[in-house]
C-alpha cells in the first residue's frame, strides 16, 4: 500500500522504516524545512530499545549518548550546590538488564533520518491543509495547493497534531493538561559543571542542567507549576522563564542570565497529555504523541514512539485487510499507553513537588531507589519493561468477524486483558456474541493487577462468549475449558494444539 506519514519525528520515520521493510511504500512530510536540532535529554530504553536493536541502530545511538561514564549520574543538589542524592546511571542500566541511554531529542531522530533516507521519500517543508476519505483511499490536500491519493493516512505529528485536528476534532477535545509548564534550552558550558545531570527544586518548581553530546555545550531543562496558558509565542518566551524562576537559588540566575535572545530556540510547551476513545478514523491512524502523548513525567514517550511506530507495521504486515490490522494495533498498544499516563498522572506531584515537605519526601525516595533492595520500584514505577516482550496475548491472523483468537504466551498482565476487552468490545458491536480460541503455549503466571482483571473480564464476558476452546496440550489446559464454561463462556471445548484446525472449525459454526 502507499501510505502517508504526517510527521518527520521519532514515530513517523519508525513507521515509516518498519512500512518499507513489510513491502509498503510509505510517504514522509515534515512541517519543519529540516531535521529539527531542539529537544531535551530522555530516557530511552524499554520497547524504544528493542525496536532499535531490531533496526541494527543500537552502535550509531550508543556513540551519542549523552551518559557514556560508569561514573555519571543523576543527582539533586542544596542550594550551595552539595549533593543530596545521587543515582548512578549504571545502576539504573542494571535495572533496566542494560538497555538503557539516556539521549538528546535530535540524535535519536538523526540516526533514525539516516536509516531511512535511502529508501523512504521525505518532503521536508510541507503540511496537510485539507483530508478526504471514501471507500477506495484517502486524498490530502497540502498547503500549497496540491493533491495526492493514499491508501493510509497515518497521523504522526506530534502533542499538537494537524491531523488529528483535521480528522479528529480540535485538540481541546482531548487535552488533559497536567498543571505544569517545562522548558529546554543550550548554552554554552561554562559553568563547571560535574559529571551529572543536576536537579534542584523548589516547591512548585524544578531546574536542571547537565552536558549535551556537543563538546562546550549545556542544556537547561525548567518545569514549573502553573496555569495552561496556551501557546506561548517565541517572543514572551524568555521573559516567561525570567519570571516563573524569579528569586530561585542555586545556579539559577546564570542559567537564565544565558537564556537565547531569540526565542525560536527556546523550547517551551505545557506538559499535557492526550487521551482519545480511539485512534482511527476510516484510513487515517494515529501513532506516538498524537495519539496519546504521556508527557516527559513519563520518561517514555520517545521509547513508545517507537513502539507504536513498530506495532502499527507489524500488523499490517500480517493481514491484507486493512481496518482490522488498524484496529489490532490500536487494541494492542493502546492499553499500554494509558497505563504510562496514569503512572505519569500519579507520579506528578512527586516529579515536582508543591512544597517543602513534598521535596523531603522526593529526597527520601530517591534515597530508596538507590539501593538494590528497592531497584525494582524505579522499574516499577515507570513500567520498565518493553511491551514487545511483556505483552502475552498475541492475536491470531485466522481471526476474522466475531471469532477472535489469541496465542498465549507468558506472564499476563492488566494490560493483556485491556487488550482482549478492546477486541471482545470491538466485535460486539456487530454482533450478538464472540467465540473465543486460546491458543496455550504457557501461562507463566499472574501480575497482580492481572487477577483483578481475569475477575472482572469473567464478570462482564461470561454471557457475552458463546464458544471458548482451549488449545493445548499441557495437563492443566483440560481443567482450564472444564473451569471456563461458567465463568468465562456459555460453552467450552479443550481442543490438542495438533486439532487446532477442528477448533476453528467449531468456533465457526
Amino acid at each position: 500500500m502507499k501510505i502517508l506519514i504526517s510527521g518527520g519525528g521519532l514515530a513517523g520515520m519508525t513507521t515509516a522504516y518498519w512500512l518499507h521493510q513489510h513491502g509498503h511504500e510509505p510517504v514522509v512530510i515534515e512541517r519543519a524545512p529540516d531535521l529539527r536540532r531542539d529537544g531535551y535529554g530522555l530516557d530511552f530504553f524499554g520497547a524504544g530499545y528493542d525496536v532499535a536493536e531490531r533496526m541494527g541502530i543500537i552502535d550509531a545511538l550508543a556513540k551519542r549518548q549523552i551518559f557514556r561514564d560508569k561514573e555519571d549520574s543523576i543527582a539533586f543538589v542544596d542550594d550551595d550546590g552539595r549533593v543530596k542524592v545521587e543515582l548512578k546511571v549504571e545502576a539504573v542500566r542494571q535495572v533496566l538488564d542494560g538497555k538503557y541511554m539516556g539521549q538528546i531529542h535530535y540524535n535519536l531522530e538523526e540516526v533514525l533520518y539516516d536509516a531511512i533516507k535511502d529508501n523512504v521519500k521525505i518532503r521536508f517543508g510541507t503540511s496537510i491543509k485539507a483530508v478526504d476519505q471514501s471507500s477506495a483511499a484517502v486524498t490530502v490536500t497540502y498547503d500549497n495547493g496540491d493533491s495526492e491519493t493514499f491508501d493510509l493516512l497515518v497521523g504522526a505529528d506530534g502533542i499538537h497534531s494537524n491531523v488529528r485536528g483535521l480528522v479528529f476534532g480540535p485538540e481541546k477535545d482531548y487535552a488533559y493538561f497536567m498543571g505544569y509548564y517545562y522548558a529546554c534550552y543550550h548554552i554554552p558550558d561554562r559553568h563547571q559543571l560535574r559529571k551529572m545531570w543536576e536537579n534542584y527544586t523548589e516547591p512548585g518548581r524544578q531546574i536542571g542542567a547537565y552536558h549535551t553530546d556537543r563538546e562546550g555545550q549545556l542544556a537547561a531543562l525548567l518545569i514549573w507549576e502553573a496555569e495552561d496558558e496556551g501557546y506561548i509565542p517565541p517572543e514572551q518566551r524568555a521573559d516567561k522563564l525570567r519570571t516563573a524562576y524569579a528569586g530561585m537559588g542555586w545556579i539559577t540566575p546564570q542559567l537564565l542570565a544565558d537564556i537565547p535572545a531569540n526565542g525560536q530556540e527556546i523550547l517551551i510547551d505545557s506538559v499535557t497529555q492526550i487521551r482519545m476513545p480511539t485512534w482511527r478514523n476510516g484510513r487515517v491512524v494515529l501513532v506516538g504523541d498524537a495519539a496519546g502523548c504521556m508527557t516527559l513525567i513519563s520518561g517514555q514517550g520517545a521509547s513508545m514512539a517507537f513502539g507504536c511506530g513498530y506495532a502499527l507495521a507489524e500488523e499490517l504486515g500480517q493481514t491484507d485487510d486493512w481496518a482490522q490490522a488498524l484496529a489490532n494495533y490500536e487494541h494492542r498498544v493502546k492499553p499500554q499507553i494509558e497505563l504510562r499516563q496514569l503512572k505519569a498522572h500519579d507520579f506528578a506531584k512527586q516529579f515536582v513537588p508543591g512544597s517543602e515537605l513534598g521535596i523531603k519526601a522526593q529526597t527520601v525516595i530517591m534515597k530508596l531507589v538507590t539501593y538494590q533492595a528497592f531497584s525494582g520500584l524505579l522499574k516499577e514505577q515507570f513500567v520498565g519493561d518493553s511491551f514487545l516482550k511483556t505483552a502475552a496475548l498475541h492475536r491470531l491472523p485466522q481471526s476474522k468477524g466475531n471469532v477472535i483468537g489469541y496465542r498465549v504466551a507468558g506472564k499476563l498482565h492488566e494490560t493483556d486483558y485491556q487488550t482482549l476487552e478492546l477486541s471482545l468490545d470491538e466485535a460486539l458491536q456487530t454482533a450478538d456474541s464472540v467465540n473465543l480460541l486460546l491458543q496455550i503455549e504457557e501461562i507463566a503466571g499472574f501480575k497482580r493487577d492481572a487477577l483483578w482483571e481475569d475477575w472482572k473480564f469473567g464478570r462482564q464476558y461470561h454471557d457475552k462468549i458463546g464458544k471458548l476452546a482451549v488449545v493445548g496440550d499441557q495437563r492443566w489446559s483440560k481443567w482450564l475449558a472444564r473451569l471456563s464454561e461458567p465463568l468465562y463462556a456459555k460453552e467450552a471445548q479443550h481442543f490438542a494444539l495438533a486439532d487446532i484446525n477442528q477448533a476453528w472449525e467449531w468456533l465457526s459454526r
